[in-house]
């Protein structure tokens, strides 16, 4: 299945990392400005969740780029 996550384009490289690390193939495509969807191949939801949540909680800690 596929599932679709969407964030703000500074966030990319993070995720990108953590989706590589755990192995996830995906493809990113332009939503609206300043962000991109995500479209992540998964058979688990759950970890996948576990995932995003990881990159998100990195990104919050890092902060938007001013």
């Amino acid at each position: 299945m596929k599932a679709g996550i969407a964030i703000d384009n500074w966030k990319l490289p993070i995720f990108e990392r953590h989706l590589k690390q755990a192995g996830y193939t995906f493809t990113s495509m332009p939503f609206v400005e300043e962000t991109q969807v995500l479209h992540v191949k998964t058979d688990n939801l759950e970890a996948l969740a576990e995932v995003v949540k990881a990159a998100n909680t990195e990104a919050a800690m890092t902060g938007a780029p001013r």
